[in-house]
């Protein structure tokens, strides 16, 4: 099932359409926790004429996955983990932008911004302690993560690969307008685990992986964190990206640039980027 959340309401996908719900949630991880997906039709609109907003409104906690691709590990020149590498950041209110949105460029380190494909798990249930093999229940679904990271800001925090100030690492992930989401919650049933995660600046394919390449794949990751992070539905984790950051090649993102990420399966975020940042 593919699900979103628009100016009008939570909806259903159905085709080139979208299945307006009778329902009184303004949260797709909501939705779901209370079972109403399959709730009454009140309205169709076509999906091509929506405005889509990120599928969770404000989650409480978004953890940061880390080194999860051998291939990002190798270009940032990171240790390979032995167990998964994450932190968390507590969203500001500005943080989340769905597609179409702009990506602001901040006025305090606008020099080295960064996108970062990343295939994203909501939880659909509090999550403490989950074992691996369990994991699947606390999964609302997936969608699509754009990581925008300040790099200058992020590397003052480590040395040598390794962390040495914790919360330059979340403000650097942290800015406004740093998570594009979306554009759509699918459900585990729809999705196998393997799937494409690109991104595409200015229409120019940047970064091309798949999902079973993860070092840890989505069922450790939840385990993991959620044996040091309580976790609440609506959360969300975002799984690391593959190679292909401008980073290593150094085109960092500018003002006018197009940014596309895109998981298999799921959709596609479109978002340009501006100046303008605080």
């Amino acid at each position: 099932m593919r699900l979103y959340r628009t100016t009008q309401g939570l909806a259903r996908g159905d085709g080139e359409e979208l299945l307006l719900l009778d329902v009184p949630h303004h949260d797709v991880a909501e939705l779901l926790a209370d079972n109403a997906q399959d709730a009454a039709v009140r309205g169709r609109l076509p999906l091509a004429e929506a405005t889509l907003l990120t599928p969770v409104a404000r989650p409480k906690t978004v953890v940061i996955v880390g080194a999860n691709y051998a291939g990002h590990i190798a270009e940032a020149a990171l240790k390979v983990p032995i167990t998964p590498a994450f932190f968390p950041i507590t969203p500001g209110p500005e943080l989340f932008v769905g597609t179409g949105k702009p990506i602001v460029l901040p006025a305090e380190a606008p020099d080295r911004v960064d996108y970062e494909a990343e295939l994203a798990v909501v939880l659909g249930a509090p999550a403490a302690d989950v074992k691996a093999e369990d994991a699947a229940r606390y999964i609302a679904g997936f969608t699509v993560a754009n990581d925008v990271s300040a790099r200058d800001v992020q590397f003052r925090g480590m040395r040598d690969g390794a962390v040495v100030d914790l919360s330059l690492l979340q403000r650097a992930k942290g800015f406004p307008t740093f998570k594009p989401l979306g554009p759509a919650l699918v459900t585990p049933d729809e999705l196998g685990d393997d799937l494409t995660v690109t991104t595409r600046v200015n229409g120019l394919l940047r970064q091309q992986g798949r999902t079973s390449e993860m070092l840890f794949p989505v069922a450790e990751l939840v385990a993991a964190v959620s044996a040091k992070i309580p976790l609440a539905a609506g959360d969300v984790i975002l799984t690391g990206t593959p190679a292909g950051v401008a980073l290593a090649s150094g085109e960092y993102l500018r003002a006018g640039d197009v940014v596309e990420v895109s998981v298999e399966g799921i959709g596609s975020l479109r978002n340009e980027v501006s100046t303008g940042g605080s």
